[in-house]
């Protein structure tokens, strides 16, 4: 291990002192956040590099269908959350014969996004992600497969307070089938994501071993005082203090958010 400009070269965050790195953020789902503070943490960061010795469905204790490098930040990461993490995953299944023919766009065919496809083929099913980076459908496929051409799909929908979120991701599914992209009006919107960065951009100051008054001028630049720190810039150290408090906590609970709401 080595320090370069006062980054550690192990840690998996980036450069915090810079808003550059982060900016992608603004335009993503927040699910791309809960794979931020996973990949930070050093519970994941320890079974990534124990994951060869661990047994198979140790990823699913992280909420994942499979490892992914902590190395890789959103949006080039995809990752896969299992079901019991996202309640937006869609159940489907091959759907029965239909006494009549159906509807000749009701059959998914992945051909059609395949720069978009990420999948996963466990003994249950095959786990899909359809994602640019920046929103996310979700698809567990049980008792058949994508990979043969198109597929009709019958989509199994439960309960009540479940319903919302799953209801979301079919009527994306079926906005991308028919147009092939996600338009304008249906891409994630956080309100919250600036704020969620600053929390992001505070982690990676402690693990790269910022004090407080460095985070507070770096993040809040010449609105903190220059000296006396703690008589002159009162509104602002609490400010980074309660940032701190919220990055140790995702750390240590990175799915405990409100990354699946």
């Amino acid at each position: 291990m080595f320090w370069m400009f006062g980054v550690r070269s192990d840690a998996p965050g980036a450069d915090w002192r810079s808003a550059e790195p982060y900016a992608e953020l603004l335009h993503c789902d927040r699910r791309f956040f809960a794979w931020e503070w996973l990949r930070r943490s050093a519970a994941y960061r320890q079974c990534w590099r124990r994951r060869d010795r661990l047994p198979r469905d140790a990823a699913a204790q992280m909420g994942l269908i499979a490892w992914i490098d902590p190395a890789i930040p959103a949006p080039r990461a995809r990752p896969i959350w299992s079901v019991t993490t996202d309640p937006a995953v869609l159940d489907g299944r091959p759907a029965e014969p239909a006494p009549h023919a159906p509807h000749a766009g009701d059959s998914l065919d992945i051909l059609t996004v395949a720069p978009l496809v990420s999948v996963e083929v466990t003994e249950r099913a095959e786990h899909w992600l359809l994602s640019d980076g920046h929103w996310t459908i979700r698809l567990d496929l049980h008792d058949g497969t994508l990979l043969g051409g198109p597929l009709l799909i019958e989509h199994r929908l439960a309960g009540l307070r479940s319903l919302g979120p799953r209801l979301t991701a079919l009527r994306h599914l079926a906005t991308l089938a028919e147009k092939g992209d996600l338009p304008a009006a249906l891409r994630p919107r956080e309100r919250r994501a600036a704020q969620w960065i600053l929390e992001l951009r505070a982690a990676d100051a402690l693990l790269a071993g910022a004090s407080q008054q460095d985070m507070a001028r770096r993040l809040f630049g010449e609105m903190v005082a220059p000296g006396r720190w703690r008589l002159e810039s009162t509104a602002y150290r609490l400010r980074i203090q309660r940032l701190v408090r919220r990055a140790r906590e995702r750390l240590a609970e990175p799915l405990a958010g409100p990354w699946f709401g």
